[in-house]
């Protein structure tokens, strides 16, 4: 789904849930912005839900969501948020893979 106003999306949203998620996604928009990126943090924690409608509306291409499985694997689920595809990628190639 494209955003209302039809632009092409671009940019990174991080969708963190929980404490310690909230710490790490902290680290990855620091990450992404420092590489160049448009990166955006939920600064207000609110949930999931909320958070990905968000994503969506701002006309985000992906969200980067990190939650308790994610920390425990050390990954993060990409979501490309016009296909509705996910994948789990390494936190430590987090931004070799994204930013080419």
């Amino acid at each position: 789904m494209q955003p209302e106003d039809g632009a092409i999306r671009e940019g990174y949203y991080v969708i963190t849930l929980g404490d310690e998620a909230w710490e790490t996604g902290l680290g990855v928009t620091t990450d992404l912005r420092a590489a160049g990126e448009v990166a955006e943090i939920d600064y207000r924690r609110r949930s999931m839900k909320a958070q990905m409608r968000t994503a969506n509306n701002e006309g985000y291409r992906y969200a980067v969501i990190i939650g308790d499985d994610e920390l425990k694997q050390q990954t993060v689920t990409l979501r490309d948020m016009d296909s509705g595809e996910q994948e789990m990628i390494p936190r430590s190639q987090l931004i070799s893979r994204l930013v080419q």
